[in-house]
């Protein structure tokens, strides 16, 4: 989209090869809801929950689409503690890694 900004909405109209998304002309641009959407498709692809009672971050069935090798988080927080991880696909398999962490946080994977 223009000056790097997301799109207001996002549908269902095929991939066109060569072209970029289909502009929505009464949309008001730019949105300021739109610059969460990119975190809220990064949470449903890794099925990441953040539970803030029990200070743990937890994957249910991690996904990275075709394109996407790999994805870093650093410094994410929850009571008690921070914690660095590294989410990478190998094929259809999606491991994750802790690379650092400071205080009690609880990390697990339901692959």
């Amino acid at each position: 989209m223009d000056l790097g900004r997301l799109p207001e909405l996002l549908c269902g109209f095929p991939r066109r090869e060569g072209k970029g998304p289909t502009l929505y002309p009464v949309a008001c641009n730019p949105q300021a809801w739109a610059a969460a959407a990119l975190y809220l498709l990064l949470q449903a692809c890794l099925g990441l929950e953040v539970d803030g009672f029990h200070s743990r971050v937890h994957f249910d069935k991690p996904f990275l689409p075709p394109f996407l090798e790999s994805l870093g988080s650093s410094g994410l927080e929850a009571p008690g503690g921070r914690v660095d991880l590294e989410v990478l696909r190998n094929g259809s398999a999606v491991t994750v890694g802790i690379l650092g962490r400071e205080g009690k946080v609880d990390v697990s994977v339901r692959l």
